[in-house]
Parts: structure tokens; sequence; C-alpha cells
């Protein structure tokens, strides 16, 4: 089985093989670091699940291991966060290499807790266990929370990131938190897959009642014959788990379907591409 998890477990153990290399005492914290994570890959995929079997079927992660498994890696996860800050205090302030590598490790832990959120959110959502709170939202308002929480890495990346907003409040019903969730992981999405100097744009609109939220960018675009398998989170990882949207779009198809919405998307190769949700209008906001 290769799932966003697995590779982004793997990349830290990578990491962590690198940091051995340094003085003493930082080789040792990396090295236990790296038996914690060899433990966890060791449970999450004993058998290779996910390869084709004696009778040539494809077996397919199971879920319920994947959940506990999650669970068990919160303990590890945090032993490298602070492993990590250890290893950035202690690096000599004249060794980049070191630094680098510490840097590389603490931005694989951040990886590895988003993923490990992401297949909890998963779990909870076709469990039907997910928390959901909806009352009235600005939608506007939570986009441009949305917006300002990207602006950095929008920065860093050279690409323009910008609210199309038109002075109007528009309320959905809607919670809060999840609503949040919808907007910054199409908005990541966009982030992820639009070269520098591009444009990511997100916007809101009312229309017949409903009111349409928008991420549109300017990166590679998707090839039609992708558009019905581009919210399955399993195809997406078998096709290349290291590139495709993994999660993320699956979580925020679910998401959309809780608050009883719409999920589109309408993309062109090398023109770019736009992720939209329809929600209903709020009867206080209508």
């Amino acid at each position: 089985m290769t799932t966003p998890l697995i590779v982004a477990l793997r990349e830290a153990r990578a990491m962590l093989q690198a940091a051995s290399t340094v003085e003493p005492v930082e080789a040792s914290v990396a090295r236990r670091l790296a038996r914690e994570l060899d433990d966890a890959l060791n449970r999450l995929d004993p058998g290779k699940p996910g390869e084709p079997g004696e009778s040539g079927e494809r077996r397919e992660p199971d879920k319920d291991l994947l959940s506990i498994v999650c669970h068990d890696l919160k303990d590890p996860l945090a032993s490298i966060v602070m492993g990590a800050g250890f290893l950035k205090k202690t690096a000599p302030a004249d060794d980049s290499a070191a630094r680098r590598v510490v840097d590389a490790i603490a931005r694989s832990a951040d990886r590895m807790s988003q993923v490990i959120g992401d297949f909890n959110d998963l779990a909870k959502l076709e469990a039907g266990l997910l928390p959901f709170d909806p009352r009235p939202c600005d939608v506007v308002a939570i986009l441009r929370g949305a917006i300002a929480s990207f602006d950095a890495q929008a920065k860093e990346r050279g690409l323009a990131l910008v609210l199309d907003e038109r002075g109007e409040r528009l309320e959905v019903l809607a919670d809060p938190i999840r609503l949040t969730q919808i907007a910054t992981k199409l908005i990541a999405n966009a982030i992820k897959f639009t070269p520098p100097g591009g444009r990511i744009a997100a916007r809101a609109a009312e229309s017949d009642g409903r009111v349409r939220i928008a991420v549109s960018d300017t990166g590679r675009g998707i090839p039609a014959d992708r558009f019905a398998r581009i919210f399955d989170y399993a195809a997406n990882a078998r096709r290349n788990p290291r590139d495709g949207p993994g999660l993320g779009l699956a979580i925020v198809r679910g998401l959309v379907e809780l608050h009883r919405g719409e999920i589109a998307v309408e993309s062109r190769v090398g023109e770019g591409s736009t992720f939209s949700v329809s929600l209903p209008l709020s009867r206080r906001g209508a």
C-alpha cells in the first residue's frame, strides 16, 4: 500500500537517517526516532496491501487499521517534533548542512501531522462521526481569513493570492470550522499545483438561492478523463502518492456533502483549474 501517510513517514525516515551522521548526541536522538518510525511503518504496511494478491485482485487498505495506526502515531510524532527542536538548538550555528537536515525533519513532521489529521477526519466523515454544528456563517469573512493564512506561503512561492470581494455579505448555514476547512484545502490545493508567477483567486457569489464559492488558479490543469476520480483519495494515492491531490479533495467532497452542497471542477490542461462549491443560502441571509 502506498498512501500519502506512508509517503510522509518514509520521507521523515530518510531525513532521520541523514541526521544520524551528525554529532553523537544528535545521532542518538535521530536513531531513536527512526526506530519509532520503522515500527509505525511495519504496523501500517506489514503485508503490502494494495498490491495484487494471489487471485490477481488488488487489495485495498483497511481503513480501521489506518485509523488505529494514525492514533498510535501521535506519540512518536510528538517525539519527532521534540527531537527536531532539540537538534535545532544543539546543532552548531555554522553547520548549515545539519540545520538543513533538521529543518527537513521538522517539515516532514508537520506534513505527517497534517496527513494524520486528514485521515482521522476522513474516517470520521465516512463513519458519520465528525462533529458538525451548522449556524449562519459569513462566507466572505471565512474566505478572507483563509486567504490571510496562506499569504506568507503564497509570497514565498511567488504567487498572487487574492480575494475577489464585491462588498456583499453572503451567509450560508454551515459549520464554521468545516467551512474553513473547505476553503483552506481548496486554496492549499491550488497553491500546490500553481507554478511561480501564477495567480490564485477565491470568490463567492449568490445565484438562485445558493452561494457559489470558487477557487481558481493558473496552474497546470487537470485532464478531463480524471474529473470523475479527482475526489477519490484511493485512486489518487495509487496513481501518484507524491504528486496527486491525496486526501484533501476527498475531505472537501465529504464536507460539502455533509452541508448538503455540491462540488464541481472545471479545468483545461495548461490553463488552470476552478473548484467550486455550491451551498444553500441561509434563510437569515436571504
